[in-house]
């Protein structure tokens, strides 16, 4: 047998070998295209960023902490010395009750979710504690926040029959941040100790609750239908419905990860925010998140079409020449960049169904051309348009999206296993034609 033979009678294996180079050759414009997306996606970071940085960032909020002076030793370089510093002393029972109202921010093209909610904190101060660790003078109450600049707000503090107005935090230990209540030495005693503050807090992305009190109740509800439960923490009540989440904790002192007392140079406002528990504003699912797993799922995609194409070559008897592939899959690459370019001025769906729509109608009228028939491209078309709308569900699925993805690859093979079952591929190329089948 000769080399002319060899090849004719191996021509179906060489011309696979090309369609798999050819698609691992396409990997290269999808790793651009990929690029692209991280790309917008950091612009997208920076647009949330700016928006925090002006509206208000993550919030942490906790019941109110009594402040001390006390002294306590620390050792450096040059040996063991005493300092005076602050000690935050928890008091007792804390009722938190939370009213949250999303809205979307704009920056150019990018929308971020951000809130604003009402707070009510209610708790107890137990003034047999207190004056263990402080028996008189003036007494400073510390209540914990992430973000002042948050803080749109702020009723005076009720004590009792008293008011106490709100200021800014005058300790500057180790960043700690919030505001605070001073409590004259005068008004302090029994009969003075269910306490009652109200603010209104604006932030983003999440807010966090700290059980700073012996017995910590939350309760929380939002119009956001999409949160996200994180912390330390789970709610022990919760409801999630289109129209919001209400969601609900209750947790002892015991459980805490830190003591009743720690002093400020011990402890980060991080370290604090460890603690803590609540609800994140989650996304489901962004356009930019889609576009990544589109092209994630791209290679696969274009080894389909590419295989189609091959496919039809066989079955028919009419080989195609190199250039077809490549102009094809050419339009391919191209559909991921103008489905990433259109989500970012229309919703998902309908970007998708417009690049998708183009693409098919792009590839339908040619691959009938180089095929050698109207109906070879409407079938090549109507194969595409299937594929790609599996594409969309695979894409959109939030959880179920590998599960989808491997039950259609299953599915895929099995079915070119099926058309292709009785091919003689020795035939292919042979100059007589359509190939002919093996077997019965």
């Amino acid at each position: 047998m000769n080399a002319s033979n060899v090849f004719k009678r191996n021509q179906a294996t060489l011309k696979l070998v090309f369609v798999g180079l050819l698609s691992l050759a396409m990997l290269v414009p999808l790793m651009m295209v990929r690029s692209i997306i991280d790309e917008r996606q950091s612009v997208q970071y920076s647009a949330q960023q700016t928006i925090a940085s002006r509206w208000g960032g993550s919030q942490s909020l906790g019941g109110l902490v009594a402040l001390t002076r006390t002294l306590v030793k620390t050792s450096d370089g040059d040996g063991a010395r005493i300092q005076k510093t602050w000690r935050a002393s928890v008091l007792s029972d804390l009722d938190i009750a939370v009213s949250l109202t999303t809205e979307q921010r704009y920056l150019g093209i990018y929308e971020v979710p951000v809130y604003t909610s009402s707070v009510t904190i209610k708790g107890r101060l137990d003034w047999s504690s207190i004056d263990e660790f402080q028996p008189e003078g003036e007494l400073l109450l510390w209540l914990p926040l992430g973000d002042v600049r948050g803080v749109r707000e702020v009723s005076s503090l009720t004590l009792g029959g008293m008011e106490v107005a709100a200021k800014p935090l005058g300790v500057d230990v180790n960043g700690n941040r919030g505001l605070q209540f001073t409590v004259a030495e005068a008004d302090r005693g029994q009969g003075k100790d269910q306490y009652q503050l109200k603010l209104k807090l604006a932030g983003s992305e999440a807010l966090i609750f700290l059980p700073l009190a012996d017995t910590t109740r939350v309760r929380l509800e939002s119009n956001w239908p999409h949160p996200e439960f994180i912390g330390q923490f789970l709610p022990s009540q919760k409801s999630i419905t289109a129209d919001g989440t209400t969601a609900s904790w209750q947790l002892l002192g015991l459980i805490r990860p830190f003591s009743d007392q720690w002093t400020l140079i011990e402890m980060t406002p991080h370290q604090l925010n460890l603690s803590g528990f609540g609800m994140r504003l989650e996304v489901p699912v962004d356009v930019y998140q889609r576009s990544e797993r589109s092209v994630k799922y791209g290679a696969l995609f274009i080894a389909l079409t590419f295989f189609t194409l091959f496919l039809f070559e066989v079955m028919t008897g009419r080989p195609l020449h190199p250039v077809p592939y490549f102009l094809t899959g050419a339009a391919l690459a191209v559909f991921y960049l103008m489905l990433l370019a259109l989500s970012e001025y229309v919703p998902f769906y309908m970007a998708f169904m417009i690049a998708a729509g183009l693409l098919v109608l792009i590839v339908t009228p040619y691959t009938g051309v180089v095929l050698g028939g109207r109906r070879r491209g409407l079938t090549v078309g109507a194969m595409m348009a299937l594929t790609y709308g599996l594409l969309y569900v695979l894409v959109s699925a939030q959880h179920a999206s590998l599960l989808l993805g491997s039950l259609a690859l299953l599915i895929a093979i099995a079915g070119l296993m099926y058309l292709t079952r009785r091919i003689d591929w020795y035939a292919y190329g042979d100059g007589a034609g359509p190939v002919r089948s093996r077997g019965r």
